[in-house]
């Protein structure tokens, strides 16, 4: 998972965490992703501090995925996490990409392994993860890149929009939204990344 420079500070993020909690019930597992409309917009370094958040600062069973990863090289590949719960329903084992020479590793043989369209609607793998971790935190590919982030969004229990400051253009961001809401996924709110203080930290403060 490819990270990019973001000027989301601490407290950017704790605030994040608040106001996602607030959505949600206590006590249950979720599911949240993170998306952009375009790529190198920071969603991957938003996904990270949030789980890097959840998980030091809130002390939750955390687990990070990368939606676009390619799970024969990426242990935090979601299609490789959900061809491992698909393959071994009832294990305990961490959740990462199997050895191919393992016993079940013909799973993840290039012409026999489950795609991301085939495990998608199993309801049965995102009710497993749920139940393993506290939180399931997903990076989305933008639509621009991928189909898939708009196709595992709805198996979200909520998405956040990451918007660039001063790059995104609203249309743009309006027109992710539209789409998500489309697909029935539900939108969480955006997430403000990279903003640019053209004046002195001590000055916003007082505004």
């Amino acid at each position: 998972m490819n990270a990019e420079p973001t000027l989301l500070d601490p407290r950017a993020i704790q605030d994040l965490l608040t106001r996602v909690d607030a959505q949600f019930p206590p006590g249950r597992g979720r599911l949240i992703g993170f998306i952009a409309s375009g790529a190198r917009e920071g969603t991957s370094s938003v996904a990270q501090a949030y789980a890097g958040a959840a998980a030091t600062q809130l002390r939750r069973r955390v687990l990070l995925l990368d939606a676009a990863a390619d799970p024969e090289s990426d242990a935090n590949s979601l299609v490789g996490v959900l061809q491992a719960l698909a393959a071994n329903p009832r294990s305990d084992e961490p959740l990462n990409v199997l050895d191919p020479e393992s016993p079940g590793g013909s799973a993840w043989d290039s012409d026999g392994a489950a795609s991301v369209w085939e495990l998608l609607p199993r309801t049965d793998l995102w009710f497993a993860l749920r139940d393993r971790y506290d939180e399931v935190v997903i990076d989305l590919p933008a639509p621009s890149v991928s189909r898939v982030g708009l196709a595992v969004a709805p198996y979200c229990d909520g998405v956040a929009v990451v918007v660039e400051a001063e790059r995104t253009r609203a249309p743009v961001a309006e027109n992710l939204v539209m789409n998500l809401r489309s697909v029935r996924a539900r939108v969480l709110g955006a997430v403000m990344n990279r903003r640019r203080f053209h004046l002195p930290a001590r000055v916003y403060r007082m505004l």
